[in-house]
């Protein structure tokens, strides 16, 4: 099985010819490098991990550029109807579901959003990028309002004998059982000021045998922020000198 990652929480896994696509967003930061529409629209269908703007907004284009159905919860759903998309062409799922998509075998399981902290909200609020691009922040504000979080759903996802648990948020369900050892665990390393110390809860947990960051890029200024991994890399080093972290390059394919 392969991951490939295309900014933000958007990521592909692929077995073979087929492949299946979580959250497409295109950045809103033209810095950024950004695939095309159709790009995303050949890597088969979108399974989405919550309602939030930076993981649905763009999922009708994706869908109008191809044929790919759309797994989600009904909130986001229905956020998904409000913007045109046909429901014979959305799935709802929720927590306890288990299905096959081609060569995959995907389990879904009760997330929890990220719960943001307040020196992080501070720190973003009173920014000078903040105060200096006023009008793109209350876009985001007003895009916020529109795309509810809803429920979150994390993902177990089993192809070529290995396994994948997928967080679209870094956050989880204390009282979900997730399955714990994965082959990898997919950490979306965005949303709060003391990372380093809040996200190693989740390998003691899950106690996965590798690791693969997400979510650090500036996707949506003024309110994302390009987050630095090196030093949470080098306390994973330090603490769990076993457990490999994979920074990923934007649309690398890495081998799970």
């Amino acid at each position: 099985m392969k991951i490939k990652w295309f900014g933000t929480a958007t990521l592909s896994f692929s077995s073979g010819d087929e492949s299946i696509l979580f959250d497409p967003f295109l950045p809103l930061n033209s810095k950024l490098p950004a695939p095309s529409v159709e790009e995303l629209a050949a890597l088969g269908d979108i399974f989405i991990t919550h309602g939030h703007f930076d993981h649905l907004m763009h999922v009708p284009q994706v869908m109008q550029a191809g044929e790919s159905m759309v797994y989600s919860c009904k909130t986001a759903a229905e956020s998904l109807y409000r913007e045109g998309v046909p429901e014979n062409r959305v799935v709802i799922i929720k927590p306890g579901d288990k299905f096959e998509k081609g060569p995959f075998e995907i389990t879904v399981y009760k997330g929890v959003h990220i719960r943001f902290d307040l020196p992080l909200i501070i720190k973003t609020l009173i920014s000078r990028r903040c105060l200096s691009n006023f009008t793109a922040l209350r876009m985001l504000l007003k895009e916020s309002k529109l795309y509810p979080e809803g429920e979150v759903l994390v993902y177990r996802i089993v192809a070529d004998g290995k396994t994948v648990l997928h967080m679209g948020s870094l956050n989880l369900e204390g009282s979900e059982n997730y399955p714990v050892d994965p082959d990898l665990l997919t950490l979306p390393f965005q949303g709060r000021s003391d990372l380093n110390s809040y996200a190693p809860q989740f390998i003691e947990r899950l106690k996965p045998k590798a690791l693969y960051l997400h979510h650090f890029d500036d996707a949506f200024p003024p309110i994302s922020r390009s987050v630095d991994t090196t030093s949470f890399v080098d306390k994973v080093v330090r603490e769990y000198p076993d457990l490999p972290v994979i920074v990923p390059v934007y649309k690398e394919a890495v081998v799970v």
